[in-house]
Formats: C-alpha cells, sequence, structure tokens
C-alpha cells in the first residue's frame, strides 16, 4: 500500500528556507536561493554531472530514439532522443529516508 507524501514546491522552500535564515536580509538570502537554482539548471543544461556531498548527484543522459505504441488506437509512433536528468541519492540520505521504516 503507498502512502501519500507531502508536496513542496521551490517557493514552498524558499518560505522555508528565508524563515530558518535569519543573519542576513530576506533579499539577499532569496538571491542566494535563486542563483543556487540557477547554477544547478546551467550545469545540467550544459550535461555537467553535479556532486552535492552528502546530498547526491545529478547526471544527465542521452536517450535513445525508439518506436513505442500510443495507448489511445495501440498505433506505433516514433519518439525521437531526448535528454532525461538522473537523480542519485547519497548513502547518507537513503539511511535517514528509510530509519523510519
Amino acid at each position: 500500500m503507498r502512502t501519500r507524501t507531502l508536496k513542496k514546491n521551490k517557493s514552498d522552500l524558499l518560505k522555508t528556507y528565508l524563515q530558518s535564515q535569519t543573519d542576513l536580509t530576506p533579499k539577499i538570502n532569496e538571491a542566494i536561493f535563486k542563483r543556487f537554482f540557477d547554477l544547478l539548471e546551467k550545469n545540467i543544461c550544459d550535461h555537467t554531472s553535479i556532486e552535492l556531498r552528502n546530498f547526491g548527484i545529478f547526471k544527465t543522459k542521452l536517450m535513445d530514439s525508439r518506436f513505442g505504441s500510443d495507448p489511445r488506437n495501440k498505433k506505433k509512433i516514433f519518439i525521437p532522443s531526448k535528454w532525461k536528468v538522473r537523480f542519485k541519492a547519497s548513502e547518507n540520505i537513503n539511511k535517514k529516508l528509510n530509519e523510519k521504516i
């Protein structure tokens, strides 16, 4: 049986970050937060592997083109090649994730 998980988006994470960080002004903290995600996005788009120690690794992988089937009418369709982002969580994250079971 699956359990529902909480869902947070980028603005929710920003609010949580701003509430926990009081050493700098909110504008500076927001700029740092946005800059981090901009750098993450830029490096992923440049197909650079990103390793965040004790968190995980982001990698891009080229998926080959292939033929699939349309589920509505079962016709064969061509699926072009595309890039996918892979994330592998660190051992620390996996331990913390599974210690509550």
